[in-house]
């Protein structure tokens, strides 16, 4: 996947377009897209996102039929892109722990940020080339990892929250496209794995 072309698309996404003019130029740039419900992120076709596609006709085709579908990409090797997602839910704050990890130099090198309908955060990454990085959750922690086996909703869908209509918003934009983010290491800083002694009750 080519970073800067994501990141134009990216740009391009909050300047007027519909989300099917915003659909095709994703897949223009060789980033699958595949239709998810109007308003939400249930997918709306079958086989969810792993039916994404590049194929001009058939991304035309979809958003003729729903033309305000939002618009999902499959996150992992299949776009070439990984998300840190920051929610707020209940007495959850992601923010918190994202400044934690961040003082820890655990989410440095994303290459756009974006605001999502319920003010959370999805920090963009290249993802790593040759290798697998799996999605994961951390509730407590109030962040989640979107990578092999996941999807995200990129801009400029929107989702209804307290009864109306708000944007995926981009918040800023990158150069940075080296990978220099790992996922296990926030995992583990996260949720740390526990020493045999403790596993076992101690004595």
């Amino acid at each position: 996947m080519n970073t800067a072309a994501f990141i134009r698309t990216l740009d391009g996404s909050g300047r007027g377009l519909s989300t099917a003019e915003s659909a095709l130029a994703y897949a223009a740039h060789g980033i699958p897209v595949f239709p998810c419900a109007a308003g939400g992120k249930r997918p709306a076709v079958a086989g969810g996102f792993h039916a994404a596609s590049t194929n001009h006709v058939l991304v035309r085709r979809w958003w003729t039929a729903i033309p305000s579908a939002n618009i999902g990409i499959p996150t992992g090797a299949a776009s070439g892109l990984v998300v840190v997602d920051v929610d707020v839910h209940g007495f959850v704050d992601g923010y918190e722990t994202l400044d934690r990890a961040r003082a820890e130099g655990l989410v440095d090198g994303w290459t756009a940020a974006v605001r999502t309908p319920s003010d959370g955060l999805h920090l963009y990454y290249p993802a790593a080339s040759g290798s697998e990085e799996r999605s994961w959750q951390c509730a407590r922690a109030g962040i989640d990892f979107r990578g092999d086996g996941g999807y995200i909703i990129v801009p400029p869908s929107s989702r209804v929250i307290d009864g109306r209509p708000r944007r995926y918003e981009v918040l800023r934009l990158a150069s940075e496209s080296v990978h220099g983010f790992n996922a296990e290491r926030l995992r583990d800083f996260l949720d740390p794995p526990r020493r045999a002694d403790q596993a076992r009750g101690g004595d």
